[in-house]
C-alpha cells in the first residue's frame, strides 16, 4: 500500500470476485473493516486507525466497495511503519463467514502541508 500522509484522508477501493469464476461477488450488506495498528497481535482497541463500512447501493451489487478513512483519522497517528488489513465479513452473502481481503506494512510519513481551511 502506498504510504499514508499523517493528517491526510485517503479512499481505499475494494473490487470482490469470484476466485473461480472471477465475475463480481454481491456484497450488498457486508462489512469490510481497515484496521492499521503497530503489530497484528495488539488488540482492535488499540488500532492506531480502524474505520468500517457496510457495502450498500448499485456499486456494492457490482462487488464494490470504498472505505473512506478521514483525515481526523489519521491526524494523531505517529510517523513510523505499521501493519494493515482489510477484512470481509460476510454478513448477508455467507453470514458467519470473514476473509482477510489484504494484509501488510504500511508507512506513515509528515504531509508538508497541515493547513486544514
Amino acid at each position: 500500500m502506498k504510504p499514508f500522509r499523517v493528517g491526510n484522508s485517503k479512499n481505499i477501493k475494494v473490487t470482490v470476485t469470484d476466485k473461480v469464476t472471477k465475475s463480481a461477488v454481491d456484497i450488498t450488506g457486508d462489512k469490510f473493516y481497515f484496521t492499521i495498528k503497530d503489530a497484528a497481535s495488539e488488540d482492535d482497541s488499540q488500532a492506531a486507525v480502524q474505520v468500517s463500512v457496510v457495502a450498500s447501493g448499485t456499486e456494492a451489487q457490482n462487488g464494490i466497495v470504498v472505505i473512506k478513512v478521514a483525515a481526523s483519522d489519521t491526524l494523531a497517528v505517529e510517523v513510523g511503519q505499521y501493519e494493515y488489513d482489510i477484512v470481509w465479513l460476510k454478513l448477508t452473502s455467507a453470514p458467519g463467514e470473514r476473509e482477510t481481503i489484504e494484509q501488510g506494512a504500511v508507512d506513515f510519513q509528515r504531509a508538508v502541508t497541515h493547513a486544514q481551511t
